[in-house]
This record gives structure tokens, sequence and C-alpha cells, in this order.
């Protein structure tokens, strides 16, 4: 697939307006892509592109009380940096598909979406637009997660180098001040995206 434009990239972004979510993405400035993305968190930089973003909470009362929210950042120190990373989980370009339909789900769960909400009629349209959004990323793109799967955190079964996140989330490891969230992480050579979704019930 070819590289989207303006346009296109608006369109596929569409798949998380019923979503509390945040789809940001900023330029690649550091070799530690960590500060790059605490960066993305307190809104300090602007898509390079000037393309859309999705930002649930801009203008709302918690984000005039904390420039952050929803977002606990990264810490700024080396050691910090390295354990707040540590915490992701690498997954292969091959699921990131997937793992971004999960992330537009209303359950944040493919189970119960294809229990209760027609995942199977939406599932082609729902893909076409993830795949519009991952050819934003050139090959090379290191793609992580927080979001637990078979084979994360210990978790017996699946397959742990290429996750299905179809399957059941099995946990995750909050990065906001909710205790749901889940997301994803892509660093190229030049950008950083984060793509993040929310249970704040």
């Amino acid at each position: 697939m070819s590289t989207p434009d303006a346009e296109t990239w608006a369109e596929a972004l569409t798949m998380f307006e019923w979503r509390y979510s945040y789809i940001l993405v900023g330029a690649r400035t550091h070799q530690d892509w960590v500060r790059d993305v605490a960066a993305i968190m307190r809104r300090g930089t602007a898509d390079p592109r000037s393309w859309e973003w999705i930002d649930s909470d801009e203008g709302g009362e918690e984000r005039l009380e904390d420039p952050n929210f929803p977002f606990v950042l990264p810490p700024s120190d080396p050691e910090g940096a390295a354990a707040w990373r540590a915490a992701l989980w690498e997954v292969p370009r091959t699921s990131v598909e997937r793992l971004l339909v999960m992330l537009a789900t209303t359950w944040l769960d493919v189970p119960s979406e294809r229990a209760r909400n027609h995942f199977d009629t939406r599932r082609p349209e729902l893909e076409r637009r993830a795949r519009v959004i991952l050819s934003r990323f050139p090959e090379g793109t290191s793609f992580y997660t927080n979001s637990g799967y078979p084979g994360s955190h210990g978790v017996r079964g699946g397959d742990p180098d290429a996750p299905d996140f179809y399957e059941a989330t099995t946990g995750c490891t909050p990065f906001s001040q909710y205790d749901w969230d889940l997301g994803l992480i892509a660093v190229s050579e030049a950008e950083v995206g984060i793509f993040w979704s929310f249970d704040a019930t």
C-alpha cells in the first residue's frame, strides 16, 4: 500500500471516532524515542506533516488542570526511561493491523465486540482503515504495546512472537491515570506515533 495523504489519513482515523482515544504523531528528534513519546503526550510537538490528530480531551477541564492528562509521562532520567520502556512489548508489523482494530473496538476486546457489536460485519472496513494508518510507517518501523496477550506477562499459550490481537486481551501496564488503557507506539527513523484507547468507566 502506498503512503497515505492527509485526506486518506483523516478518513482512516474515523475508525476511532466513537472511542475515547488519542491518535498523535510527532517528529522523531531523539535517539532515545521515549523522549519523543513524552513530547507527544504533553502535546509539546505537532504532527510534522500537519495531518489530523485525535485528542479526545482537548479543551476539557482535566486538561486545564493537568496539561499532560490523561497520560503519565515517562521519566526524563535515563534509568527511569529504560524502566518505562521495559514495560512495553515489541510486536511484529504483521500483528499491528489487528492491534489497531482492537484499539478501535468498544470494549477494547475483539471477542466481546464479536459477541455484542456485529464485529464480523464491520471487520473489513476496520481492517482497511488500519492498513492505511499502518502504511504511514515504512518498513523498519518498530512497534510496541502495553497490551497483554498470550506470551506476554509470562502468560502461556499463543505465539509471543506474532500475537493475535483478535484473541482476548490478557491485561495491560497502564500508561495513563486510568487503570485500563491499551496502546501502540510506532517508532520510525523520522516519526513517532502513539495510538491509545482508554476505558474511563
